[in-house]
C-alpha cells in the first residue's frame, strides 16, 4: 500500500495542492527550496547552477545552510568523500562548470557558515561564499559560535522534517530533487505547470544514456537504432544487490549496452547493506523507492511495486546464483530475480517461487541446490565485497569495464563512453 501511494497520481494531486496550490494562492511564484551544505562538493556544483533555474523558470528559491551530511548515516565517510569530489569535478566537466581540487579548510568553513548567516539568502550571495570558501578567498576569519551550530541543526531538521537526509537537495510540491542529476525532473515538473519563461527543454540531461528509450517530453526522437560491431571478448563487471532498487535500474540499461556493444556481463552480487549490518533510515529508504520509479519511468524500464528480498529471499536467490552462473545463465537468473521483485511483486523468500524461476530460464533447480551446498554464496559475496571497497566504493550498483569503474546507474554513460571509445 505505502509502495503504491508513493507512485500514485493521488499522491502527486495532494502534494501539489498542499505544498504549490495553497501556499502560493497568493504569491506571485511558487517556491522551491533548496537545501546546501558549505563542504560538500555536489552543493557546490548545483548552486552554481541555481541561477539559470531562477531565469529560466518562473520560481523563487530559498536556500538553507545545513552540515554536510546527517550524523550516523553516511557510510565510510573516507570512501563517501573521495568520491564526492571525483564525481562533483565530473559533473563540473559535463555541465562547464567550477571544478575543486580539495575540501576546505576549517577556518574557510567556519568563515563562510558565519559569512552566509550574516548575509541575504540570495542565490547571487550563496554563490560568492562557495567559492570564498572553497577557494579560500578571505581576508580574515571567524571562530565557530554557538550562534553558527544552531542555525545549521535548525536547517537540518527541517530537511529531516520534511523527508530528505542528503545537501544539494531541492524540495518542490512535495517531492526530493538530489543534485544536478535530479534537476531534469524538476524542470519537467516545473515545464507541465507553465512555469516555464519561454519554450523550455530539459536541460540537465548529461548522464542520458546514447540512443536509449527515453520519456522525451522535448519530442526528440530517441528510436533510432544503431547496429555496432563486436568490440571481441571484453566483459563489463556488475556489481549489484538484489533489494536495491538503482541495481534493477542499472542492470537493465547496462543489459542494453552489452547487447548493443556485443560483450558480456559478469555478475557481482554482494549483500544489501541491512544484512551488513548498516541503517537503512525511512527517509532514505522511500526517497530511493520513489527516485528509483521516477528514473524507471524515464527510461522506459518497467517498475511496478517491490517485494522485498531482504534476509531470506537473497539467500534463496543467492544459494541459486552459484549454479546459474556455472551453467552460463547468471544474466537470466538475476533477470527474472529482479523481474520478480520489482514487476510481478512476487515473494522470492518463497522455495517454489525460486524453483518457478529456474523453470522458467531452464535450470535444475535440485542440482541448483546440491551445487550451492559445495560452493558457499557467504564466500563468493564476501570477496566481491571486497572488490568493491578496493575500487574505492562502498555500495551499489557499480560498473566496470576494463580500466573505467563508476558508482550508480547515473554514471553509466562513462561505461558506454569507454565503450564507444573501443570501438572508435
Amino acid at each position: 500500500m505505502k509502495a503504491a501511494w508513493l507512485r500514485s497520481q493521488s499522491r502527486a494531486f495532494f502534494l501539489s495542492f498542499k505544498y504549490l496550490y495553497w501556499p502560493n494562492l497568493f504569491a506571485d511564484k511558487p517556491f522551491v527550496e533548496v537545501y546546501l551544505a558549505l563542504n560538500d562538493p555536489h552543493s557546490f556544483m548545483l548552486v552554481q547552477v541555481l541561477s539559470d533555474l531562477e531565469q529560466r523558470f518562473n520560481i523563487r528559491l530559498r536556500l538553507f545552510l545545513i552540515y554536510e551530511g546527517v550524523p550516523s548515516e553516511n557510510i565510510e565517510r573516507k570512501l563517501i568523500r573521495s568520491w564526492a569530489l571525483k564525481d562533483a569535478n565530473y559533473i563540473a566537466q559535463q555541465y562547464g562548470l567550477k571544478s575543486i581540487d580539495e575540501y576546505p579548510s576549517t577556518k574557510a568553513l567556519v568563515t563562510g557558515q558565519q559569512i552566509w548567516q550574516l548575509s541575504p539568502k540570495t542565490v547571487e550571495h550563496a554563490v560568492k561564499i562557495f567559492n570564498q570558501t572553497w577557494f579560500d578567498q578571505f581576508d580574515f576569519y571567524y571562530n565557530t559560535s554557538t550562534p553558527l551550530i544552531n542555525f545549521q541543526i535548525k536547517n537540518q531538521q527541517r530537511l529531516i522534517n520534511k523527508g530528505h537526509y542528503l545537501p544539494a537537495t531541492l524540495f518542490f510540491a512535495g517531492d526530493w530533487f538530489l543534485g544536478i542529476d535530479r534537476l531534469i525532473h524538476l524542470e519537467e515538473r516545473l515545464i507541465k505547470l507553465g512555469l516555464n519563461h519561454s519554450e523550455a527543454t530539459r536541460k540537465y540531461k548529461a548522464n542520458w544514456l546514447t540512443h536509449a528509450n527515453h520519456k522525451d517530453s522535448d519530442n526528440s526522437d530517441n528510436s533510432e537504432k544503431v547496429t555496432i560491431n563486436p568490440i571481441g571478448n571484453s566483459a563489463c563487471e556488475v556489481f549489484i544487490s538484489l533489494r536495491s532498487p538503482y541495481s534493477y535500474l542499472g542492470f537493465e540499461k547496462v543489459k542494453a549496452l552489452a547487447l548493443k556493444y556485443n560483450i558480456s556481463l559478469v555478475i557481482k552480487p554482494i549483500l544489501p547493506m541491512v544484512m551488513r549490518g548498516l541503517d537503512m533510515p525511512i527517509n532514505k529508504a522511500r526517497y530511493i523507492y520513489f527516485d528509483a520509479h521516477r528514473e524507471a519511468k524515464l527510461a522506459n524500464i518497467p517498475f511496478g511495486t517491490f517485494n522485498d528480498p531482504i534476509g531470506k529471499g537473497i539467500v534463496n536467490c543467492y544459494e541459486v546464483f552459484s549454479y546459474a552462473e556455472h551453467k552460463g545463465k547468471a544474466v537470466d537468473f538475476i533477470s527474472a530475480a529482479f523481474e520478480a521483485i520489482y514487476v510481478k511483486n512476487i515473494d522470492v523468500t518463497q522455495h517454489h517461487v525460486i524453483k518457478s524461476i529456474c523453470q522458467a530460464i531452464d535450470l535444475n533447480y535440485s542440482a541448483a541446490v546440491e551445487y550451492a551446498k559445495e560452493h558457499d554464496w557467504q564466500q563468493w559475496s564476501d570477496v566481491n565485497q571486497t572488490e568493491l571497497e578496493q575500487l574505492g566504493f562502498w555500495g551499489v550498483p557499480c560498473f566496470k569495464y576494463k580500466n573505467t569503474y563508476c558508482w550508480g546507474q547515473d554514471r553509466l554513460v562513462q561505461i558506454e563512453k569507454a565503450m564507444q571509445d573501443d570501438f572508435n
